[in-house]
């Protein structure tokens, strides 16, 4: 998107989310996954607080930025809802959701920054 510090968070959510996915690969004990979890939710909690904090403050569309608050609130939930389910289900679909939301939905916030 070529923002920062959002661009540095959703560096960091990939970084975080290699680490997880390293975890799964070497077997890890489970209290160690779960803790790469905590971190994971926890950071992407915080860093969709900071890109809506930084799309109000642009004067992003109130409509947009409600249906891109509620983007970031269903995954979130989803997630959760995915904590049961083997790890690498819940990474398969951290990777594939946070891609495609960075290149649609979050690549949509830039033209605001500009002007």
């Amino acid at each position: 998107m070529d923002v920062e510090p959002v661009d540095s968070q959703h560096q960091f959510l990939f970084e975080l989310y290699n680490k997880a996915c390293a975890a799964v690969g070497r077997g890890d004990a489970a209290t160690d996954q779960e803790a790469l979890l905590h971190e994971l939710f926890a950071y992407a909690d915080y860093h969709f607080a900071s890109e809506e904090a930084l799309m109000a403050s642009i004067h992003y569309p109130e409509a947009d930025l409600k249906d891109h608050m509620r983007k970031h609130r269903e995954f979130l939930s989803r997630l959760e809802n995915l904590q049961a389910q083997p790890l690498w289900e819940l990474l398969d679909y951290f990777q594939e959701w946070l891609l495609r939301h960075v290149m649609t939905d979050d690549f949509k916030i830039k033209p605001f920054l500009k002007s």
